[in-house]
């Protein structure tokens, strides 16, 4: 019964065809809008790869330039007095080097993704075609 009912709603529906011509002109369009929409995503790709490019190599650099001056960090590191109240000095013992190294670390990194950014902002895709 219920199919009876959808075939009499659908018995009188004739929906109105386009032209081809108009079907074609329509068609290309989209092609178009497709197209330019596939060449700005491969410029992005490119200028992406470009920027993580630079940032790594900016990133390996400051990591060598940072693993020179270790000795430079683990001095200032180590200069730094902690007191901790609860906790005797006697029995607790701590590796500065591991705090130093993690320093190192963290700067390489954060230099890695602040040079990436920058470097996503200023590149044009254009230029890197």
């Amino acid at each position: 019964m219920e199919d009876d009912k959808i075939k009499d709603l659908f018995k009188e529906f004739e929906p109105e065809l386009s032209s081809s011509f108009q079907f074609m002109a329509k068609l290309q369009k989209n092609m178009e809008a497709v197209e330019i929409i596939r060449r700005y995503n491969a410029a992005q790709k490119r200028r992406n790869k470009w920027a993580v490019a630079i940032a790594g190599a900016c990133g390996f650099a400051m990591g060598v330039i940072l693993t020179l001056l270790f000795p430079l960090i683990l001095d200032w590191v180590s200069s730094i007095k902690i007191s901790l109240p609860l906790i005797s000095a006697g029995t607790m013992s701590i590796d500065f080097s591991y705090i130093a190294w993690f320093l190192v670390a963290a700067v390489s990194v954060l230099t890695s993704i602040s040079v990436y950014e920058l470097a996503s902002a200023k590149l044009s895709p254009k230029l890197v075609q």
